[in-house]
């Protein structure tokens, strides 16, 4: 089967050299040349076209969705094949519009570098696709990565982790008390607050912190949970 698929690869690529050779003496001369201005679009006019940049519509004729061919000192793509694409074009341009984002503004909502963001995509903690030759980042996948961990905070100050919003990190539960980190990390070593993991790190169910803060007198709250968490949800 892979020997077939191969040979029809090669079939196909060489009826591709083929109607380009053709295309190309077809239009030879100057004056068809001048008529082929008319059946094709040049880089300009498919940017302006689909709403892109020259750069996009650059590498969206040479991605080899439509047939293309070279006139006098430029490639154009053949109106036709452009028409018939167009909605396939669109349906793209759409998706990367509403359902994607782009590298820079993961590095703008997290506030982090380059370096860092790339790192992060890099880890696959969510989907990200190749459109026009460009990396973007799926958005639901991204917004369900932010819900289940708490490393990264989102510089608009939405809560990270909603996920898991029913627990307290004992950085938390150590700021409501007015208690050092290590007293809160010993409510969860004594067994005297249930807690889970998450990224390999404890955190303490806020059901049970609640139920043991109201059992005892030794602890008084200096700051409420949600002043100390300062998320605007």
């Amino acid at each position: 089967m892979a020997f077939v698929n191969m040979f029809n690869d090669r079939v196909e690529q060489f009826n591709l050299r083929e109607e380009n050779e053709r295309l190309a003496e077809l239009f030879s001369d100057e004056k068809l040349q001048e008529e082929a201005q008319w059946q094709a679009y040049s880089v300009k006019e498919i940017s302006r076209l689909f709403s892109i940049s020259e750069e996009e519509a650059l590498k969206l004729m040479n991605c080899g969705l439509f047939k293309t061919y070279r006139v006098g000192n430029e490639y154009r793509a053949s109106k036709k094949s452009v028409e018939e694409n167009k909605k396939i074009v669109k349906a793209v341009l759409t998706y990367q519009d509403k359902k994607t984002i782009s590298v820079p503004d993961v590095m703008r909502i997290l506030g982090l570098g380059k370096t860092s963001t790339y790192r992060l995509i890099n880890q696959c903690r969510f989907k990200t696709y190749l459109v026009l030759g460009k990396m973007r980042v799926d958005v639901d996948s991204f917004e369900d990565w932010y819900a289940g961990q708490f490393h990264y905070e989102k510089v608009n100050g939405e809560r990270p982790g909603k996920k898991y919003g029913k627990t307290l990190s004992p950085l938390i539960v150590a700021k409501v008390l007015g208690i050092p980190r290590s007293t809160a990390n010993d409510l969860m070593n004594d067994g005297i607050v249930e807690f889970i993991w998450v990224d390999g790190k404890r955190r303490i169910k806020r059901e049970s912190f609640g139920k043991w803060y109201a059992s005892q007198s030794k602890y008084t709250k200096v700051k409420e949970i949600e002043e100390v968490e300062g998320y605007v949800d």
